[in-house]
């Protein structure tokens, strides 16, 4: 049986992540490759769309290759893909029409998920929502026996069309084993390219990992339901084996660790760092993190097994605003974490998030001052993004339009009624990364990066004020 596996994000149709020029691999898309190959023994061919500028290569690899099984397969683990990217559906529409179907096509994603019935209506046979690596190895295994509909369709966490009308079926309860997981299929997929845009533009070479799935808090709006409140990690053993992988045989200069949170049970950060001392393998990441869970303890040990970086999902300098997305934490929490990573000497990056119900100018000043006090090294801004299958979905659904979706990443609209006007916001992202470089001027730093940073202010200065003025205007109306 001929299996083919693609993923829909175009780096060049999201203008602002192609600016960007830190392009990550599929990791859900060859995990999957390799999740086929451990339990049914089957090969999996692999298509990579990622510098792609539309879909004419992916109707050339199905007609070339002819699969008898074409998995669509988005990376779980990307927050790019969890927005659900109107240019990458559509990309992935064009290719259906432009190809003729040459056997079962499967489709996996939050947009997927959420569109279920758009992308059966578009041409795929199946829609596998989550915990979709046993799923779709169970479809294969059946498959491979009986070509048909009947071998799959009493199968969970599925949908498909019946009578032209969507039927989705009840979700799936488990998943394989993390703790069996095969490493990625690296071979499967050409790095040189991610190599030589990461080389021009950053001048290192970074590759992603994920060490667990799932998380165990309750924020409001954050992410989509596709393993649940529950968390599961690989042994940290396992972990320090797949950063050898890629600090020796992939030639990777630093790992992005995609978990919702890196080392999240007891002791498991102490392990990981001593295996990596064991197997004397030294290489820079990046992680995500809790304020409330940077404690002195945890923060020497991120630094012992090489962490260079920790975003937090600070959100909000406001209380109200915390408490409103539920997310269990205080404002001197992340004074406290942002501190003790900075002590010892690892970078803080904060996200930021705007345009939250009832957040007030008010709020959105606490912000500015908990930036100024804390420092961070690196900030991201978005604003609020009702992501379906949250509560905050839910709360704003009846007042969202046609418009359920960004085009791409640096969209920024506004799909429900915020306290300020559109483009207000707009004017907050530009003003608030202004108003971040003028304020890094001020940090303890070597006397190069100061006088770098001197020099850019002859952007951020005028920027701050041209920004500020637009964001008046648009208070000024809002207020009137």
């Amino acid at each position: 049986m001929k299996v083919l596996i693609s993923h829909s994000y175009f780096l060049y149709l999201d203008a602002k992540e192609a600016a960007a020029r830190k392009p990550y691999p599929p990791l859900a898309s060859i995990t999957l490759a390799a999740w086929i190959r451990q339990e049914l023994g089957l090969e999996a061919e692999f298509y990579d769309v990622m510098f792609d500028k539309g879909p004419l290569g992916l109707i050339e690899a199905i007609e070339g290759y002819q699969p008898d099984v074409f998995i669509l397969y988005d990376d779980d683990f990307n927050f790019l893909t969890k927005m659900c990217l109107h240019n990458m559906r559509d990309a992935v529409f064009a290719a259906l029409r432009g190809t003729k179907k040459p056997g079962l096509f499967i489709a996996h994603g939050s947009d997927a998920s959420d569109q279920a019935e758009a992308y059966l209506q578009a041409g795929f046979d199946l829609v596998v929502h989550r915990n979709a690596e046993k799923t779709i190895v169970d479809i294969l295994r059946r498959y491979r026996e009986n070509p048909g509909p009947e071998a799959y369709r009493d199968l969970d966490g599925i949908s498909y069309l019946e009578k032209r009308k969507p039927v989705q079926k009840p979700q799936l309860k488990t998943n394989l084993d993390l703790e069996h997981a095969p490493f990625p299929a690296w071979e499967k997929i050409d790095l040189t390219p991610y190599r030589q845009m990461w080389q021009e533009s950053q001048g290192y070479f970074s590759l992603n990992i994920s060490t667990s799935h799932g998380c165990p808090y309750s924020c409001n709006w954050c992410a989509k339901p596709l393993y649940g409140r529950s968390y599961k990690a690989v042994a940290p053993e396992r972990a320090a084996e797949e950063f050898a992988l890629i600090a020796g045989t992939l030639k990777g200069d630093h790992i992005w660790v995609t978990d919702d949170i890196f080392g999240l049970k007891p002791g498991w950060l102490s392990q990981f760092a001593d295996e990596l001392e064991r197997l004397q393998v030294r290489i820079p990441y990046k992680c995500q993190n809790r304020a409330d869970l940077i404690t002195p303890e945890s923060a020497r040990e991120l630094a012992r097994s090489g962490c260079d970086e920790v975003w937090l999902g600070v959100e909000s300098g406001s209380q109200k605003i915390l408490d409103a997305m539920d997310k269990g934490e205080s404002i001197e929490t992340i004074k406290t974490a942002a501190r003790l990573l900075q002590q010892n000497g690892i970078k803080v990056g904060f996200f930021l998030q705007y345009g939250y119900i009832g957040e007030e100018y008010a709020d959105i000043q606490k912000t500015l001052q908990l930036v100024k006090e804390c420092q961070p090294d690196h900030i991201g801004i978005s604003v609020s993004y009702p992501l379906k299958g949250t509560p905050f979905y839910e709360a704003v659904a009846a007042q969202m339009g046609e418009k359920k979706n960004w085009t791409d990443s640096g969209d920024l609209a506004m799909m429900y009624r915020s306290t300020y006007h559109p483009d207000f916001y707009r004017a907050l992202h530009q003003y608030t990364h202004h108003y971040f470089g003028f304020i890094s001027l001020f940090r303890r730093q070597s006397l190069t990066r100061r006088l770098r940073r001197l020099a850019a202010q002859y952007k951020h200065i005028p920027g701050m004020l041209k920004y500020r003025w637009r964001m008046r205007k648009y208070l000024s109306v809002d207020h009137a």
